[in-house]
């Protein structure tokens, strides 16, 4: 999946929009602008400094899942490094242009709602509205909306909505640092593609997010659905999960339906659980299974060291090339398949 994004023209336009305005401070809208989320609040964090993606080579059930060598970067490693890269971002063009709007004055402010627009960018032929509801006391519902610019507001489309409520109610965020609280979120990309300029998703995400403290977990849901797939030019639907413990590392797991076999039309299941300590060493299990793979799944299993290089790799279908090291050296010595 590509997330392609306008958010530099959006936030470029927005600015110049908005040009001669004074920047937020005391125009009532601070606790408004505490109840929308920003892209901190819903990013999956792995160990380590690279993003690259291991590329998935479809063929046959062996080669579906590709593998790396002992001793070298560890693929399923990489590959969950890569696949959280693209969950990201797939958030960070909305919620950044959301907070780019509300760091300015809000247009209007009411007792329970925060209004910012409609603006629209000088050579831009949407407009777009941010409207923030307090519900009660820490709780928001916000609604990012576009239309044409030669559209009444009667025509504005919703492309993302959801529901935040602080874990402190009244407390402020730290500029740049996750906010403590929960909430939830559909992104709309077909909403945006009736509109005269977008780019070129499709499909909607819907994400739920949860961290209430400092130590508490950290819980990311995320649900693709009818997103492109750049490699099939299908639609797919994808699942992830993902779960970090403050200082004891955490859990992500992945499900994606697609056709990785294409010797046949059928669509196979590859779902993945990685796990990693605090000190970067992990393990990822994967099984691919259904369509052409009938009843008899693949399984792949790999470990990494703390230098995200494989010390332990083994598989199902019996590839002697890609197995080696030993299961004792795993910082979790047993296999867990994801249960998305």
């Amino acid at each position: 999946m590509r997330r392609d994004s306008m958010t530099g023209r959006l936030v470029l336009g927005f600015a110049l929009a908005t040009a001669g305005l004074v920047g937020c401070g005391k125009d009532g809208a601070d606790e408004f602008r505490d109840g929308v989320p920003q892209h901190e609040d819903v990013t999956l964090a792995v160990p380590g400094a690279d993003g690259q993606q291991s590329a998935l080579v479809a063929g046959d059930g062996a080669s579906a899942i590709h593998a790396g060598l002992l001793g070298e970067r560890s693929d399923m490693y990489t590959l969950t490094r890569g696949i959280t890269g693209i969950v990201n971002l797939g958030t960070v063009s909305v919620l950044t242009l959301v907070r780019t709007i509300t760091e300015y004055p809000p247009t209007a402010v009411m007792k329970d709602t925060a209004v910012w627009g409609p603006y629209t960018e000088p050579l831009s032929p949407n407009t777009w509205r941010l409207t923030v509801n307090r519900i009660a006391r820490g709780q928001f519902h916000y609604v990012l909306e576009a239309r044409a610019k030669a559209d009444p507001d009667t025509a504005f489309l919703t492309i993302l909505s959801g529901n935040h409520t602080q874990a402190v109610p009244g407390s402020h965020r730290r500029e740049h640092l996750p906010a403590y609280g929960s909430g939830d979120f559909v992104l709309d990309w077909n909403a945006a593609q009736k509109l005269p300029e977008h780019d070129k998703n499709v499909g909607t995400a819907a994400f739920t997010y949860s961290r209430l403290s400092p130590t508490s977990d950290v819980n990311i849901g995320v649900t693709f659905t009818q997103v492109k797939d750049d490699d099939t030019g299908m639609l797919i639907d994808a699942l992830y999960d993902y779960i970090a413990t403050p200082g004891n590392g955490g859990t992500f797991d992945f499900k994606v339906t697609k056709n990785y076999i294409l010797t046949g039309p059928a669509l196979e299941q590859m779902s993945v659980r990685s796990r990693w300590l605090e000190t970067g060493a992990g393990r990822s299990d994967v099984m691919l299974s259904g369509g052409d793979l009938a009843a008899t799944p693949a399984t792949v299993n790999e470990c990494w060291s703390a230098n995200f290089a494989s010390v332990f790799m083994t598989n199902s279908y019996g590839d002697a090339a890609k197995m080696w090291g030993a299961e004792t050296s795993c910082a979790f010595p047993t296999p867990m398949y994801s249960a998305l």
